[in-house]
């Protein structure tokens, strides 16, 4: 009987491992500072994500830089006029990760005007995602939603997710560089992204969780042997 119950918590361990892995709560992305990781930007609570949500404009003027730090501050936080052609590069903090684990990026998009999504005549965007030195790209350019990463409808949203692999330290940051172009001259409107990284179930619960299943089994033969 007392190896029974050993092996019963033995399992009940295992599963409740491999559910509080499957559990993990997404880490919510932050824009901030690259110098110091200050917080920076705005955020608006949108209704069709469903969150708090990073509030931007991708510049029409054709001038570029950091978002919520460059113009005291004020950069990418307002709308302009012009044609297209400057860059907006926010970059975007996960802290608290369990470093060694695997993640995967998920951003949902609100008015990413991306050609076959929500895309008015003569006027596009384009989106690429990097590593904070800007030395990898995750993405390569995302013109269109036709894109293999990028996902959703020709009204309102689009997905993006990235398999991040194996995330070496507690705290990741990426950058997004945005690029609006128009055939003609225009003032831009406010858009909004949620970004989430998701930790992966480790695999190795499952030997574990089947160990002790074998465990509860053997017990169960032998209690009926000694009984």
């Amino acid at each position: 009987m007392k190896v029974f119950k050993a092996s019963t918590a033995g399992v009940f361990a295992a599963a409740s491992f491999m559910a509080a892995s499957a559990a993990n709560a997404a880490v919510i992305g932050v824009t901030v500072d690259p110098s110091d990781n200050s917080l920076v930007g705005e955020t608006e609570f949108r209704s069709s994500l469903g969150a708090d949500a990073i509030r931007y404009f991708i510049p029409l003027e054709n001038d570029s830089g950091v978002y919520g730090v460059d113009e005291g501050g004020d950069f990418g936080l307002s709308a302009d006029s012009g044609d297209g052609g400057g860059t907006l590069s926010m970059y975007i903090l996960f802290d608290n990760l369990n470093a060694g684990s695997e993640y995967v990026l998920d951003v949902m998009f609100e008015d990413l005007d991306l050609a076959g999504a929500n895309d008015p005549n003569g006027f596009f965007e384009s989106l690429q995602i990097f590593s904070a030195d800007g030395a990898t790209s995750l993405t390569g350019l995302i013109l269109d939603i036709s894109n293999p990463l990028m996902s959703g409808d020709a009204a309102t949203q689009q997905l993006l997710s990235i398999a991040l692999g194996a995330v070496l330290t507690d705290s990741l940051v990426l950058r997004f560089d945005f690029i609006a172009d128009a055939s003609s001259r225009g003032t831009n409107t406010a858009e909004f992204l949620v970004a989430e990284v998701q930790e992966v179930p480790l695999p190795a619960a499952l030997p574990l969780f089947i160990a002790g299943l074998a465990g509860l089994g053997f017990a169960g033969r032998n209690k009926k042997k000694t009984s």
